[in-house]
């Protein structure tokens, strides 16, 4: 897995990934239960190798404007991060 970070100040909230050269997903939706249960969020499967390509062009833009994470800045993260990172993701869905 490889991790691009959006360059500062800015907040990249795209939603779509592509499979292959011939499947996209797009959608509304977070990769979470509260999107998929809650919300009632959807996604869009889509087959089609032009599609996918427009759309790895759109994902190549975003990695040329930002930077990859290294796996040593992952490892670097404080404990304390990675701890309330997971608590927030384990209480998300609760109202």
């Amino acid at each position: 897995m490889r991790i691009f970070l959006y360059p500062a100040p800015y907040i990249l909230h795209a939603k779509h990934f592509s499979i292959d050269d011939d499947l996209a997903v797009i959608g509304s939706s977070n990769m979470d239960i509260r999107s998929f249960s809650l919300n009632m969020e959807i996604s869009l499967l889509v087959r089609g190798a032009s599609f996918t390509a427009a759309m790895r062009a759109v994902e190549q833009d975003y990695r040329d404007a930002g930077r990859e994470l290294t796996l040593d800045e992952w490892r670097r993260e404080p404990g304390k991060a990675t701890f309330l990172d997971g608590l927030a993701r384990l209480t998300s869905a609760l109202n």
